[in-house]
């Protein structure tokens, strides 16, 4: 079976140095017959902000004013203070939970995986995985096929990482349904590297 991670952040700023409220992570098989469930392997960590300053991670008004507008329950869950743990510590589970994966998603190639490179960068640690492993939801589902995700709450990392996993087996699955040359399957990407 692949192993592929989904990552999603809460941050507080929209820039790779941002601060991370919270980590959501979750493996899954994208080429997988039956969808991830949300008892699949995860990792979500609530991160202390006050070990982010100390780190020289960002926040901005824009992204603090943004957050007033979302649901109660989102900036509850962003926000509460209880079991939140230093940057350093959150990132190293995130390393231990992504180390071996096949590849690295996020929802959007610029976001996620770059703010969590910076952080290991920061924190002089190694990144889990590499550049030629990081794979980017939007460019995917942009490509006009109905990736059918499930309704999740808004801006909970755990939640969207779970729905854009899914999002990418739905797509994967309607291609491998439509992609065949000669009879033949084929499978987008399966023999190359990363």
């Amino acid at each position: 079976m692949r192993t592929d991670i989904m990552i999603d952040l809460e941050t507080l700023d929209v820039l790779p140095t941002a601060a991370v409220l919270t980590i959501g992570a979750i493996k899954f098989d994208p080429f997988g017959e039956d969808e991830v469930q949300k008892s699949a392997e995860k990792f979500y960590v609530k991160v202390d902000l006050d070990s982010c300053d100390a780190l020289g991670l960002t926040t901005s008004e824009s992204t603090i004013a943004w957050w007033g507008q979302q649901s109660k329950a989102a900036q509850d869950e962003a926000f509460s203070t209880e079991g939140r743990i230093p940057i350093a510590e959150a990132m190293n589970g995130l390393y231990k939970f992504c180390w071996g994966a096949q590849r690295v998603w996020s929802h959007g190639a610029g976001f996620d995986v770059v703010i969590c490179e910076h952080i290991f960068q920061k924190l002089e640690k190694l990144c889990p995985w590499n550049f030629w492993q990081v794979r980017d939801t939007r460019t995917l589902f942009d490509i006009g096929i109905n990736p059918h995700r499930p309704p999740v709450l808004a801006h909970h990392a755990l939640e969207d990482a779970w729905n854009q996993a899914v999002g990418v087996q739905n797509v994967m699955r309607t291609l491998r349904s439509s992609s065949t040359i000669d009879g033949k399957f084929i499978q987008p990407y399966a023999n190359m590297r990363g």
